[in-house]
């Protein structure tokens, strides 16, 4: 997301100049702070600015009452909120604002009982196979084209959201079959293979795209020809699930995500 994107999603007010430059900082030190970090850091952004009335801190009272967890929220989602805020209260001390931090064991420890969703063998293919089905629509003009592939490189190689997303053409070596993927989790790289048939596959979707493979453009662009957010994607994949027959689930309402696909290529590796 530019800045100039994210510049407009946020309120105006007091703290909003200091949670912008927070964010620049953290972008300044390589981090991918996008998604859903930005949408939390401007949540935070609109109560500090609410709450202090002007004054020049943030308060113990503050960060507290927004750290608090809120009805029906997941403690997995009140941590992200106060790793945010913690981060924030952090770099306002480091330039001279007062400014409370909340204590590591404020929270009780994290009990992690989350269970992936795993595709099967005959879902996959169904995804794939709805994918396909995607009619041509002059608002964006390559979504037919370009959902489908980017849905056999998440199936077929197991990546991140953000690593398939963010995939520059000149790190798609098709003659080798091999991704690269820059400075992902931990900052860390590593090379990807690609299967025969991914490989055709893709070989053909670069032709019909007219890439230049040594360039730095996006090897899935969007309809302005940047990457696509992470919230417009998942969008577009619950509604080929839906077209396939996978809902939420019963329990929680959530739908699989697009992560799961990660899952259950590891799962289904596994079995091979």
């Amino acid at each position: 997301m530019a800045e100039t994107e994210f510049k407009v999603l946020f309120p105006e007010g007091t703290y909003t100049d200091v949670c912008l430059d927070f964010l620049r900082f953290k972008r300044g030190l390589g981090q991918k702070f996008e998604g859903s970090n930005i949408y939390r850091l401007r949540d935070i952004c609109s109560l500090i600015n609410q709450d202090t009335a002007g004054t020049p801190a943030l308060s113990k009272e503050t960060a507290l009452n927004i750290a608090q967890r809120r009805n029906g929220e997941s403690q997995g989602t009140q941590l992200n909120r106060i790793r945010i805020l913690r981060g924030l209260a952090e770099y306002m001390v480091s330039i001279d604002m007062d400014a409370y931090i909340i204590p590591r064991h404020f929270t009780q420890k994290y009990k992690y009982d989350f269970k992936p969703y795993i595709f099967s063998q005959e879902q996959i293919t169904a995804i794939l196979e709805a994918a396909d089905q995607i009619r041509f629509c002059s608002r964006s003009p390559y979504a037919h084209i370009v959902i489908p592939a980017i849905l056999r490189v998440f199936f077929g190689c197991g990546l991140r959201s953000s690593e398939a997303r963010l995939l520059k053409s000149n790190h798609v070596d098709l003659n080798t079959g091999i991704l690269t993927i820059e400075k992902s989790k931990n900052n860390v790289s590593r090379y990807v293979p690609m299967s025969e048939s991914l490989i055709v596959y893709l070989s053909k979707y670069a032709d019909v795209m007219g890439f230049d493979m040594v360039s730095d453009a996006y090897f899935f662009p969007s309809p302005t020809g940047g990457a696509y957010h992470d919230t417009t994607f998942r969008d577009r994949f619950r509604a080929i699930l839906l077209q396939t027959g996978i809902t939420a689930f019963n329990n929680n309402g959530r739908f699989p995500r697009i992560h799961d696909a990660r899952h259950s290529f590891i799962v289904h590796s596994m079995r091979d």
